[in-house]
This record gives structure tokens, C-alpha cells and sequence, in this order.
């Protein structure tokens, strides 16, 4: 049994004519029964009344061959087909013997349900999950604040900076920032939580350690140690009394203006040693780099000293804006770092200062013309609406799933690169699109099944991975593309098609011999309708919002298709709606 790889199969048999004339060959072809044998004709065309293609005329002796249409095939059936010769006056008076073959099965076959319409755009926004980042480290607290290691102080006593001793109470004071305060610090901060709302930003509420979202920033559960060592006759005698503070510090940007708000929380993790008499903290809010602090802006809403017995919370606020937010296709990096002096009745000043790195803060005038801040190290996720564009999600989801370069996929730690119209490349993301989905393509090429949603929809030919990223299979290699293919024909081919009401399936192209899996490119022929409004809430909801700037990462979401399986040979599954 021949064994086909397309569904436009080429039948093909050798003519031999007795008396050596040209000839020509019938083709009929039929379907098989659970035995092999014949069991009913296949209409090929609608050229003639029986249904059967005819060739062109062929010397005797020479090969005679027909191409079977789209649609009249179907994969993973077997079929049998044979042929008669007519040499231009006589018809052969019999058939040739059945020659059997089977057409290929599909690769990819994903049911889907009915676009809905008029489901809603979705808010991009529920789906930005926290970001953890490194905790904050320290830096020195008497120069220009820069991320370093921990410090090491005269004393020798490592991450700690000690001030001077206290002549009249023996007591050397030192202080340091932990990382990690522990059970402690997040008891300290759950008890103010219970008793009060903590912060403006909401998802900080019972967050350990330091997270960040494309706007916000949540620092949690490090603490703030001031400790005194007494000291006898020039020497410690290793008895350590101490205070320490756990800190919770959040930060709001905006996308649409320079404004930055800071919020730090103190929470007492015990109440300090009586032998301090009191402590007070002092507070410094620095920025470097093109930082205005708002005036009247900064303020606490209770004492910064701590008494005996004393437990209550204080937090303060601060309001900044970045200076250059007047200057057009502009950019700049914020570092915000914050140094708490702490100094007792009975103890001299000890300071830390630290800053949390990964929580800096971009400014920019390129992605808008206004100005507006993100933490720009946050990857942000651009989930697909399956509901109203189940196909276009469906092709992503498989590009993304089963190609071994895995285009956006937070799973296998693949990123999208957006690629804008204004890059480093002085390349026109329009450009790749004309590679994998040349103009006209869908129209000539694209499945002829490939089913519309409207009189006036098209055929339209849909990408992926994105033309307006580095991941497009369109993107050179020498202006930065990460998958550069010369033709869209060497991406995965696919299409969209419903089968009845209510059910649509995405199929791999069987015209087409099978994909390997080993593209790095997808190019699928679904309704214009589907492919073009799938993204076209990406920029007011997704790059503009977050303020995507040229080689950005992000992720790509697909709901629905939890249930699917992409180690599977052949992908047949169901996406939920």
C-alpha cells in the first residue's frame, strides 16, 4: 500500500499501446471496506458525469499522472484507484489492477468552540501576576548609594555598620538590613495587617520577600537591626542589647505620568531592650538620577520613637517625579534607595542604607509621547481572549507548545522580544510579516476550507510568533532575529475550520506533507475577522500600557488549553472555552 503525505495526491500509471499511439488514462478511485476491497466511487470533479480525472496524452510507454484536488481526499483513509487507456478512437475494454494507498494522518487536530463575539475585551491587568526579585542589599551609607555586597566594618563584624561608643554607657551601637527577617518579622507585619489595612498596593497584603508588577512594587519581611554591644574596659563583654523593625515598602508608578509614590511601614518585631532608655529612627528617601521630591510631599502618620513596651507601627509617604519627562524619545533609570539612622537615649547613631536593584524604576517619552515610569524588569503577559478568537489562540498555543524554540512560553523561560515600529534595528516589523505572509497569500494559497465568519470576511494568513518581535521567523539574523526562516512555506501550516455549528477544529495543512515539529514558525489560514482583532486591543492594553520599549520581554498566555498535550506525536485534543 503506497503510503501518501498530501491529500492532493499525484496518481500516476504507465500507458502501453499495442500499436505505439499516445493514449491517455482514467482515474477513478474509490474507498475501501474494513477488508481493502472497493466499496464506493469518490467524486474527483465536476468536469465530467462520472467523476473521474483524465490525463493528458503520453507516449506509449511513459507515465501518465493526474493531481486530486483539495477537499476530495481525507486524512488517515485508504483508498484504491485504477485506470483505463483511450488512444484517441478506442477505449480499453477493461481496468487496470487496483493499486491501494492511504492518505497521511493529521498531525494537529484541535477542537475549539464557536468564537463568541461579543465576549469582552480582557483586562490584561488580572493576568500580571507578582514578580519575585532579590531582596534589598546594603550599601554605603555615607557616599552616592550604589548596589554592592555586604560591608564590612572596623569591628570586624560582617554586614554590620557601627557607630561610635557611648563614653558614658559603654554601649557601641551597630546596625544592618537583613534580607529575610524571618518568623518574627512576618508575624510583626501580620499583626499590623489584621489590625489595619497595609498600603495602597493591594496584592501586597500578606506578600513575603520582594515582588514587583509593571507598576508596583511590594518589599516585605526584611528588617531593619539596631543593636548596642557593651563594652568594659575597651572590650566587649558579649552581652548585645537590640531593637530591630520589620519593613514593608511599596511603590505605585503611573504609565501616563512622571509621578512616583513610595510607602514604607516600620513594625516593632519586639519591644526594645529598657536599657536603651528609647529609640528613634530617622528616615532618608534618596533617588538617584533625575528624581524631584513633591514639597510638603514626605510625612508619617506616627512617632518615629519606640519607648519600653511600645509597639506601634509608623508609616510615611513620599511623592517624586522623574525631571525629564518634557524631553521627547527620552529615557532614564531610577534607583531608589532609603537609609535608616537609628539612635537610642542611651546609644549614639548607627545607619544603613540599602536599595533593592531589580525594583529599578525606567522613565521614558518613547513608548508614548506623554511620560510614564515601569518597573522594567518585570516581564508582563499578554494573554490571548480563547473565547473570542479561539483560532488565533490555538495557533499560538501550538507554536508556542510544540516547537522546540518555544516563542514566548514562561515555561521553557522563551520571552517574546517586542519589536517596534521605532527600534535599534531601523527595521519595519511590516518587513517579517512579508516573509511568512506575503500579500495575497491567503487569498491564492491559504486552505480553501478555511472558514469565514461573515459575507464580507476573508481568508486571512496569521503568524507566529508575532511580526513586531525578534522572535518572527521574518527577523534577519544580522539585525537581531532569533528564528530567521527565507519563506513562510518553512513554517508550520495550519487553518481554522468549523465542521458544524458550535464546533471548530485547527488542522495542520494536509495538502501539505506533515510537519516534522521542527519549525520555528507557524503560519496558519483562519478569518480575517478572528486573526485581526485577536490583536487588536495589543497596544492600548498590553505595549503602550506597559510601555514597552524596543527588546522588551514578555510572556504569552493561552487559557484553554491546559488539557492538551504537546509531547504527543500527533496533537489532538480539546480546548476548554
Amino acid at each position: 500500500m503506497w503510503q501518501v503525505n498530501t491529500s492532493m495526491a499525484v496518481l500516476r500509471n504507465t500507458v502501453t499501446d499495442a500499436d505505439g499511439d499516445k493514449a491517455n488514462l482514467t482515474f477513478e478511485v474509490w474507498t475501501t471496506d474494513a477488508a481493502g476491497k472497493p466499496k464506493e466511487q469518490v467524486k474527483l470533479t465536476d468536469d465530467n458525469q462520472y467523476g473521474v480525472l483524465v490525463s493528458d496524452y503520453v507516449d506509449s510507454g511513459k507515465t501518465a499522472e493526474v493531481a486530486v484536488d483539495s477537499g476530495k481526499l481525507k486524512p488517515g483513509v485508504t483508498y484504491v484507484f485504477r485506470t483505463s487507456a483511450y488512444d484517441g478512437s478506442l477505449y480499453e475494454t477493461s481496468w487496470s489492477p487496483w493499486a491501494k494507498f492511504k492518505i497521511r494522518d493529521r498531525a494537529v487536530d484541535i477542537k475549539l468552540p464557536e468564537p463568541d463575539r461579543d465576549a469582552s475585551t480582557l483586562d490584561q491587568d488580572q493576568f500580571q501576576l507578582p514578580q519575585e526579585i532579590p531582596q534589598p542589599v546594603m550599601v554605603p551609607a555615607d557616599v552616592p548609594p550604589r548596589p554592592k555586597a555586604g560591608t564590612r566594618r572596623l569591628d570586624g563584624r560582617e554586614g554590620w555598620n557601627c557607630g561610635e561608643i557611648n563614653v558614658a554607657t559603654g554601649i557601641q551601637p551597630c546596625s544592618r538590613i537583613v534580607p529575610d527577617g524571618g518568623k518574627k518579622a512576618r508575624k510583626a507585619i501580620a499583626r499590623a495587617e489584621a489590625a489595619t489595612r497595609l498600603g495602597s498596593v493591594e496584592w501586597c497584603r500578606g506578600m513575603v520577600k520582594a515582588h514587583i508588577k509593571r507598576l508596583e512594587a511590594c518589599i516585605s519581611t526584611f528588617t531593619y537591626e539596631y543593636e548596642g554591644i557593651i563594652i568594659r574596659d575597651g572590650k566587649p563583654t558579649g552581652e548585645i542589647i537590640n531593637a530591630s523593625w520589620a519593613i514593608n515598602q511599596q511603590y505605585e508608578l503611573s504609565n501616563s505620568t512622571s509621578q512616583i509614590f513610595e510607602e514604607l511601614t516600620l513594625f516593632p518585631v519586639e519591644p526594645i531592650d529598657p536599657r536603651f532608655g528609647s529609640v528613634t529612627l530617622n528616615v532618608d528617601f534618596f533617588c538617584r538620577i533625575d528624581c524631584t521630591t513633591h514639597v510638603n510631599t514626605t510625612h508619617w502618620d506616627s512617632p518615629l520613637e519606640w519607648i519600653p513596651g511600645d509597639v506601634h507601627f509608623a508609616k510615611g509617604t513620599i511623592m517624586r517625579s522623574w525631571n525629564d519627562s518634557d524631553q521627547p524619545q527620552h529615557v532614564d533609570y531610577l534607583d531608589f534607595s532609603t537609609k535608616i539612622t537609628g539612635y537610642a537615649k542611651l546609644a549614639n547613631p548607627a545607619a544603613s542604607q540599602w536599595e533593592t536593584t531589580d525594583a529599578q524604576v525606567r522613565c521614558d517619552t518613547v513608548s508614548q509621547t506623554s511620560a510614564g515610569c515601569t518597573f522594567h524588569k518585570y516581564v508582563p503577559t499578554w494573554t490571548f481572549n480563547t473565547k473570542k478568537f479561539p483560532a488565533a489562540a490555538a495557533h499560538a498555543w501550538l507554536v508556542q507548545a510544540k516547537l522546540p524554540n518555544h516563542p514566548g512560553s514562561k515555561q521553557h523561560g522563551k520571552p517574546m522580544f517586542f519589536l517596534p515600529v521605532v527600534n535599534s534595528q531601523n527595521h519595519d516589523p511590516s518587513e517579517n510579516r512579508k516573509v511568512i505572509c506575503p500579500q495575497g497569500w491567503a487569498k491564492k494559497y491559504g486552505h480553501p476550507e478555511t472558514t469565514l465568519l461573515t459575507d464580507t470576511d476573508l481568508r486571512s494568513c496569521d503568524e507566529f510568533a508575532f511580526a513586531a518581535s525578534y522572535n518572527s521567523g521574518g527577523m534577519p539574523a544580522a539585525k537581531g532575529g532569533l528564528n530567521p526562516v527565507i519563506s513562510g512555506d518553512q513554517c508550520l501550516q495550519s487553518y481554522s475550520k468549523r465542521v458544524k455549528q458550535g464546533e471548530w477544529h485547527l488542522y495542520d495543512d494536509e495538502r501539505k506533507p506533515a510537519p516534522t515539529f521542527a519549525e520555528v514558525c507557524g503560519r496558519s489560514a483562519m478569518s480575517n475577522w478572528v486573526n485581526t482583532q485577536s490583536m487588536q486591543a495589543f497596544p492600548a492594553t498590553f505595549s503602550q500600557k506597559y510601555r514597552l520599549l524596543d527588546r522588551d520581554p514578555y510572556w504569552i498566555n493561552t487559557p484553554g488549553f491546559e488539557d492538551c498535550n504537546a509531547a504527543a506525536a500527533t496533537v489532538q485534543c480539546t480546548a476548554k472555552p
